[in-house]
Protein backbone atom coordinates (compact mmCIF):
# COMPACT_ATOMS: atom_id res chain seq x y z
CA UNK A 1 0.00 0.00 0.00
CA UNK A 2 1.20 3.41 -1.02
CA UNK A 3 0.18 7.17 0.58
CA UNK A 4 1.05 9.67 2.22
CA UNK A 5 0.20 10.25 6.43
CA UNK A 6 0.03 13.74 7.73
CA UNK A 7 -1.41 15.90 10.69
CA UNK A 8 -4.33 17.91 9.03
CA UNK A 9 -6.33 19.56 11.33
CA UNK A 10 -4.88 20.95 14.92
CA UNK A 11 -7.07 23.35 17.00
CA UNK A 12 -5.58 25.14 19.97
CA UNK A 13 -6.45 27.53 22.81
CA UNK A 14 -4.37 30.16 23.79
CA UNK A 15 -5.06 30.85 27.46
CA UNK A 16 -4.53 34.55 27.06
CA UNK A 17 -6.44 36.49 29.90
CA UNK A 18 -6.79 39.99 28.85
CA UNK A 19 -8.68 42.26 26.59
CA UNK A 20 -5.87 43.88 24.87
CA UNK A 21 -5.45 41.77 21.88
CA UNK A 22 -9.41 41.75 21.46
CA UNK A 23 -9.75 45.10 21.40
CA UNK A 24 -6.88 46.22 19.23
CA UNK A 25 -8.57 44.18 16.62
CA UNK A 26 -11.98 44.63 17.56
CA UNK A 27 -11.99 48.28 16.27
CA UNK A 28 -11.63 47.14 12.70
CA UNK A 29 -14.54 44.88 13.09
CA UNK A 30 -17.10 47.04 15.00
CA UNK A 31 -19.87 48.61 13.11
CA UNK A 32 -19.12 46.73 9.63
CA UNK A 33 -21.85 45.40 7.56
CA UNK A 34 -21.64 41.41 8.47
CA UNK A 35 -21.89 40.85 4.65
CA UNK A 36 -18.73 43.13 4.12
CA UNK A 37 -17.32 41.23 7.20
CA UNK A 38 -18.37 37.58 5.70
CA UNK A 39 -15.91 38.62 2.58
CA UNK A 40 -13.46 39.72 4.68
CA UNK A 41 -11.59 43.44 5.58
CA UNK A 42 -7.25 43.57 4.63
CA UNK A 43 -5.60 44.64 7.65
CA UNK A 44 -1.92 44.05 7.80
CA UNK A 45 -0.88 40.58 7.22
CA UNK A 46 -4.48 39.47 8.37
CA UNK A 47 -8.14 39.19 6.64
CA UNK A 48 -10.81 40.12 9.31
CA UNK A 49 -13.59 38.43 9.22
CA UNK A 50 -16.77 37.26 11.23
CA UNK A 51 -16.71 34.84 14.40
CA UNK A 52 -18.48 31.74 15.56
CA UNK A 53 -20.55 31.23 18.94
CA UNK A 54 -19.04 33.30 21.80
CA UNK A 55 -15.72 34.51 19.62
CA UNK A 56 -17.25 37.86 17.93
CA UNK A 57 -14.63 38.12 15.09
CA UNK A 58 -11.71 36.13 13.32
CA UNK A 59 -8.21 36.91 11.61
CA UNK A 60 -7.10 34.85 8.54
CA UNK A 61 -3.85 34.39 7.18
CA UNK A 62 -3.59 31.61 4.43
CA UNK A 63 -4.59 28.32 6.46
CA UNK A 64 -4.45 29.70 9.71
CA UNK A 65 -7.55 31.05 11.63
CA UNK A 66 -6.93 33.20 14.73
CA UNK A 67 -11.03 33.55 16.81
CA UNK A 68 -11.13 36.20 19.52
CA UNK A 69 -13.91 37.09 22.31
CA UNK A 70 -14.26 39.73 24.77
CA UNK A 71 -14.77 36.95 27.26
CA UNK A 72 -11.65 36.68 29.51
CA UNK A 73 -10.59 36.48 32.39
CA UNK A 74 -9.86 40.14 33.00
CA UNK A 75 -14.04 40.48 32.14
CA UNK A 76 -15.15 37.54 33.50
CA UNK A 77 -13.04 36.27 36.32
CA UNK A 78 -9.67 34.69 36.28
CA UNK A 79 -10.11 30.85 34.91
CA UNK A 80 -13.49 31.30 32.93
CA UNK A 81 -12.33 33.11 30.28
CA UNK A 82 -12.12 31.31 26.78
CA UNK A 83 -9.28 32.07 25.40
CA UNK A 84 -7.55 32.78 21.75
CA UNK A 85 -8.88 29.90 19.68
CA UNK A 86 -6.33 29.18 16.59
CA UNK A 87 -7.49 27.10 13.95
CA UNK A 88 -4.49 25.37 11.87
CA UNK A 89 -5.33 23.57 8.69
CA UNK A 90 -3.32 21.35 6.65
CA UNK A 91 -1.44 23.71 4.48
CA UNK A 92 -0.26 25.44 7.18
CA UNK A 93 0.71 22.27 9.31
CA UNK A 94 2.23 20.62 6.00
CA UNK A 95 3.99 23.98 4.97
CA UNK A 96 5.67 24.08 9.00
CA UNK A 97 5.42 20.58 9.26
CA UNK A 98 9.24 20.73 10.83
CA UNK A 99 8.89 23.78 12.18
CA UNK A 100 5.21 24.33 13.91
CA UNK A 101 6.06 25.41 17.27
CA UNK A 102 8.16 28.51 16.15
CA UNK A 103 5.40 29.10 13.33
CA UNK A 104 2.86 28.79 16.16
CA UNK A 105 4.37 31.04 18.31
CA UNK A 106 5.22 33.63 15.41
CA UNK A 107 0.99 33.50 14.68
CA UNK A 108 0.60 34.44 17.73
CA UNK A 109 3.03 36.80 18.26
CA UNK A 110 1.90 38.82 15.35
CA UNK A 111 -1.97 39.17 16.50
CA UNK A 112 -0.67 40.83 19.52
CA UNK A 113 0.63 38.37 22.05
CA UNK A 114 4.18 39.15 23.01
CA UNK A 115 4.16 36.70 25.80
CA UNK A 116 4.26 32.95 25.81
CA UNK A 117 0.92 31.34 27.61
CA UNK A 118 -0.25 28.06 28.01
CA UNK A 119 -1.58 26.44 25.13
CA UNK A 120 -4.19 23.51 24.52
CA UNK A 121 -5.20 21.11 22.02
CA UNK A 122 -8.76 20.46 21.69
CA UNK A 123 -8.38 18.82 18.00
CA UNK A 124 -6.12 17.03 15.84
CA UNK A 125 -7.02 15.17 13.04
CA UNK A 126 -4.65 12.43 11.41
CA UNK A 127 -5.03 11.65 7.77
CA UNK A 128 -4.11 8.62 6.20
CA UNK A 129 -4.07 8.94 1.44
CA UNK A 130 -4.27 5.52 0.28
CA UNK A 131 -3.28 5.59 -3.40
CA UNK A 132 -5.52 3.11 -5.67
CA UNK A 133 -7.90 2.53 -2.77
CA UNK A 134 -11.29 3.20 -4.18
CA UNK A 135 -14.05 4.61 -2.13
CA UNK A 136 -17.08 3.54 -4.40
CA UNK A 137 -15.17 0.23 -4.14
CA UNK A 138 -16.08 -0.50 -0.56
CA UNK A 139 -18.61 -3.31 0.80
CA UNK A 140 -21.12 -1.03 2.35
CA UNK A 141 -22.62 -4.09 4.47
CA UNK A 142 -19.02 -5.79 4.54
CA UNK A 143 -18.24 -2.64 6.68
CA UNK A 144 -21.61 -2.56 8.51
CA UNK A 145 -20.80 -6.62 9.26
CA UNK A 146 -17.24 -6.11 9.94
CA UNK A 147 -16.49 -3.00 11.68
CA UNK A 148 -15.36 -4.00 15.58
CA UNK A 149 -15.50 -1.14 18.35
CA UNK A 150 -16.84 0.73 20.71
CA UNK A 151 -18.43 3.15 18.20
CA UNK A 152 -20.99 1.63 15.06
CA UNK A 153 -20.96 3.01 11.39
CA UNK A 154 -23.39 6.11 11.76
CA UNK A 155 -23.80 8.24 8.73
CA UNK A 156 -23.50 7.29 5.10
CA UNK A 157 -23.36 9.61 2.04
CA UNK A 158 -23.35 9.19 -1.87
CA UNK A 159 -22.61 11.51 -4.56
CA UNK A 160 -25.68 13.65 -5.81
CA UNK A 161 -24.16 13.64 -8.74
CA UNK A 162 -23.47 10.03 -9.90
CA UNK A 163 -24.77 7.99 -6.85
CA UNK A 164 -21.53 6.11 -5.80
CA UNK A 165 -20.32 6.16 -2.23
CA UNK A 166 -18.11 8.78 -1.35
CA UNK A 167 -18.45 8.44 2.66
CA UNK A 168 -18.61 6.29 5.83
CA UNK A 169 -18.59 7.99 8.88
CA UNK A 170 -17.67 5.90 12.23
CA UNK A 171 -18.94 7.25 15.65
CA UNK A 172 -20.37 10.60 16.42
CA UNK A 173 -18.00 14.18 16.03
CA UNK A 174 -19.33 14.54 20.23
CA UNK A 175 -16.84 11.93 21.32
CA UNK A 176 -13.27 12.04 22.05
CA UNK A 177 -12.38 10.33 18.88
CA UNK A 178 -14.55 10.13 15.60
CA UNK A 179 -13.30 8.10 12.16
CA UNK A 180 -14.16 8.73 8.52
CA UNK A 181 -13.68 7.46 5.10
CA UNK A 182 -13.64 9.43 1.75
CA UNK A 183 -13.29 9.95 -1.88
CA UNK A 184 -10.69 12.42 -0.91
CA UNK A 185 -10.31 12.89 -4.62
CA UNK A 186 -14.25 14.01 -5.05
CA UNK A 187 -13.82 16.21 -1.92
CA UNK A 188 -10.61 18.16 -3.39
CA UNK A 189 -12.66 18.38 -6.55
CA UNK A 190 -15.46 19.86 -4.87
CA UNK A 191 -13.50 22.42 -2.98
CA UNK A 192 -10.64 23.49 -5.40
CA UNK A 193 -8.05 21.93 -3.93
CA UNK A 194 -7.04 19.18 -6.12
CA UNK A 195 -4.56 20.70 -7.11
CA UNK A 196 -2.67 21.33 -4.08
CA UNK A 197 -3.22 17.69 -3.15
CA UNK A 198 -1.79 16.35 -6.42
CA UNK A 199 1.74 17.99 -5.55
CA UNK A 200 1.35 16.43 -1.97
CA UNK A 201 0.94 13.19 -3.67
CA UNK A 202 3.99 13.88 -6.14
CA UNK A 203 1.88 13.86 -8.89
CA UNK A 204 -0.13 10.61 -8.42
CA UNK A 205 -2.85 10.62 -10.71
CA UNK A 206 -5.55 7.52 -9.36
CA UNK A 207 -8.15 7.26 -6.83
CA UNK A 208 -7.24 8.44 -3.34
CA UNK A 209 -9.09 7.17 -0.58
CA UNK A 210 -8.30 8.92 2.90
CA UNK A 211 -8.88 7.35 6.45
CA UNK A 212 -9.16 10.39 9.16
CA UNK A 213 -9.38 10.50 12.86
CA UNK A 214 -10.65 13.21 14.38
CA UNK A 215 -9.65 13.08 18.42
CA UNK A 216 -10.44 15.81 20.88
CA UNK A 217 -8.20 14.79 23.45
CA UNK A 218 -10.00 16.35 26.67
CA UNK A 219 -12.75 14.31 25.73
CA UNK A 220 -11.13 11.00 25.74
CA UNK A 221 -8.46 9.16 28.37
CA UNK A 222 -5.19 10.69 26.08
CA UNK A 223 -1.83 11.73 28.21
CA UNK A 224 -1.35 14.93 29.02
CA UNK A 225 1.49 15.37 26.16
CA UNK A 226 -1.66 15.10 23.43
CA UNK A 227 -3.22 17.86 25.32
CA UNK A 228 -0.66 20.42 25.60
CA UNK A 229 0.95 21.94 23.19
CA UNK A 230 3.99 22.59 24.29
CA UNK A 231 4.58 18.93 25.16
CA UNK A 232 3.46 18.52 21.60
CA UNK A 233 7.15 18.01 20.66
CA UNK A 234 8.52 17.18 17.40
CA UNK A 235 10.07 14.22 17.02
CA UNK A 236 8.07 11.88 18.65
CA UNK A 237 7.13 8.79 16.52
CA UNK A 238 3.38 8.43 15.93
CA UNK A 239 2.75 5.02 15.72
CA UNK A 240 2.13 4.36 19.12
CA UNK A 241 -0.79 6.54 18.19
CA UNK A 242 -1.53 4.98 15.24
CA UNK A 243 -1.66 1.35 16.81
CA UNK A 244 -4.33 3.18 19.67
CA UNK A 245 -6.10 4.37 16.67
CA UNK A 246 -5.67 1.36 14.39
CA UNK A 247 -7.06 -0.76 17.51
CA UNK A 248 -10.24 1.70 19.05
CA UNK A 249 -12.28 0.22 16.08
CA UNK A 250 -10.97 -1.82 13.34
CA UNK A 251 -12.28 -3.41 10.38
CA UNK A 252 -12.63 -7.61 10.35
CA UNK A 253 -13.24 -10.65 8.44
CA UNK A 254 -16.36 -11.57 9.93
CA UNK A 255 -15.77 -15.75 11.43
CA UNK A 256 -19.66 -17.40 11.43
CA UNK A 257 -17.71 -19.80 13.47
CA UNK A 258 -17.18 -17.39 16.12
CA UNK A 259 -19.68 -15.29 18.24
CA UNK A 260 -16.87 -13.30 20.22
CA UNK A 261 -16.01 -10.85 17.35
CA UNK A 262 -12.83 -9.49 19.21
CA UNK A 263 -11.38 -12.16 17.74
CA UNK A 264 -11.93 -11.70 14.47
CA UNK A 265 -9.08 -10.93 12.55
CA UNK A 266 -8.56 -8.26 10.85
CA UNK A 267 -9.89 -7.36 7.03
CA UNK A 268 -7.32 -7.24 4.46
CA UNK A 269 -7.83 -3.49 3.89
CA UNK A 270 -6.80 -2.74 7.93
CA UNK A 271 -4.36 -5.07 8.35
CA UNK A 272 -2.63 -2.86 5.17
CA UNK A 273 -3.17 -0.38 6.95
CA UNK A 274 -1.48 -1.00 10.06
CA UNK A 275 2.00 -1.54 8.35
CA UNK A 276 1.24 1.30 5.95
CA UNK A 277 1.10 3.26 9.67
CA UNK A 278 3.96 0.61 10.82
CA UNK A 279 6.80 1.38 8.10
CA UNK A 280 5.70 5.40 7.81
CA UNK A 281 5.03 6.71 10.93
CA UNK A 282 8.27 5.29 12.84
CA UNK A 283 10.27 7.28 10.18
CA UNK A 284 8.05 10.61 9.81
CA UNK A 285 9.16 13.48 12.38
CA UNK A 286 6.08 14.85 12.98
CA UNK A 287 5.21 17.60 16.11
CA UNK A 288 2.49 14.88 17.50
CA UNK A 289 2.62 12.89 20.91
CA UNK A 290 0.52 9.19 21.87
CA UNK A 291 -2.22 7.96 23.60
CA UNK A 292 -0.37 6.52 27.10
CA UNK A 293 0.13 5.82 30.33
CA UNK A 294 0.92 8.96 32.65
CA UNK A 295 4.35 8.17 34.77
CA UNK A 296 5.29 11.27 37.05
CA UNK A 297 2.94 13.25 34.62
CA UNK A 298 4.68 12.24 31.84
CA UNK A 299 3.85 9.47 29.31
CA UNK A 300 5.54 6.57 28.29
CA UNK A 301 6.52 7.68 24.49
CA UNK A 302 7.88 10.92 26.39
CA UNK A 303 10.16 9.10 28.40
CA UNK A 304 11.23 6.97 25.53
CA UNK A 305 12.02 9.95 23.09
CA UNK A 306 13.85 11.55 25.40
CA UNK A 307 15.60 8.66 26.05
CA UNK A 308 16.02 8.11 22.06
CA UNK A 309 17.24 11.79 22.08
CA UNK A 310 20.03 11.47 24.43
CA UNK A 311 21.01 8.04 22.87
CA UNK A 312 21.21 9.71 19.50
CA UNK A 313 23.24 12.63 20.38
CA UNK A 314 26.02 10.97 22.57
CA UNK A 315 26.32 8.30 19.24
CA UNK A 316 26.72 11.16 16.98
CA UNK A 317 28.99 13.60 18.91
CA UNK A 318 31.40 10.52 19.65
CA UNK A 319 30.72 7.41 18.00
CA UNK A 320 33.78 5.91 19.36
CA UNK A 321 33.39 6.48 23.25
CA UNK A 322 29.51 8.40 23.40
CA UNK A 323 28.43 9.88 26.36
CA UNK A 324 26.92 12.82 27.96
CA UNK A 325 30.15 15.12 28.44
CA UNK A 326 30.80 14.62 25.08
CA UNK A 327 27.55 15.10 23.54
CA UNK A 328 27.26 18.53 26.07
CA UNK A 329 30.81 19.66 24.42
CA UNK A 330 29.56 19.16 21.05
CA UNK A 331 26.31 20.85 21.49
CA UNK A 332 28.27 23.95 23.00
CA UNK A 333 30.75 23.74 19.65
CA UNK A 334 27.38 23.93 17.71
CA UNK A 335 25.98 27.43 19.77
CA UNK A 336 24.03 25.41 22.11
CA UNK A 337 25.86 25.96 25.56
CA UNK A 338 24.59 24.53 28.59
CA UNK A 339 23.45 27.73 29.81
CA UNK A 340 21.57 28.26 26.65
CA UNK A 341 19.93 25.40 27.58
CA UNK A 342 19.08 26.26 30.78
CA UNK A 343 17.33 29.46 30.06
CA UNK A 344 15.45 27.52 27.86
CA UNK A 345 14.08 24.69 30.60
CA UNK A 346 13.52 27.70 32.97
CA UNK A 347 11.00 29.11 30.75
CA UNK A 348 8.93 25.69 29.71
CA UNK A 349 9.17 25.05 33.38
CA UNK A 350 6.93 28.17 34.22
CA UNK A 351 4.54 27.67 31.33
CA UNK A 352 4.32 23.69 32.35
CA UNK A 353 3.90 25.35 36.09
CA UNK A 354 0.75 27.23 35.45
CA UNK A 355 -0.80 24.64 33.37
Amino acid sequence: MEGVIHLDTLYLVVKYPHLDVFENWYRYAMNVDHRKLKEGIVVGDFVVKGGASAYKFSLWQHDARVFLSDQVDDKIGEGKGIGIWVQLGPKFLIHHVYNLHDAVSELISAIGVKQQYPISISRLDLAMDLFDVEMQAQDLNFWKRGWVGRSKVSGIHFSSRTGVLETINIGSRKSSIYLRIYDKIAQATKEGDIEYWRDVWKGFEGPVTRVEWEIKPRRGNFGKDLQDFHLFTPGFSVIELWNYLLNWGRLCTPNPNDSNNRRWPDAPLWAELRAFAASHAAGVDWPMSRYGKQYQGMSEAYIKFVSGVISGGMARFNHEDPSVYGMLDGLEKNGESLNKIQNKAEKKAKIISRL
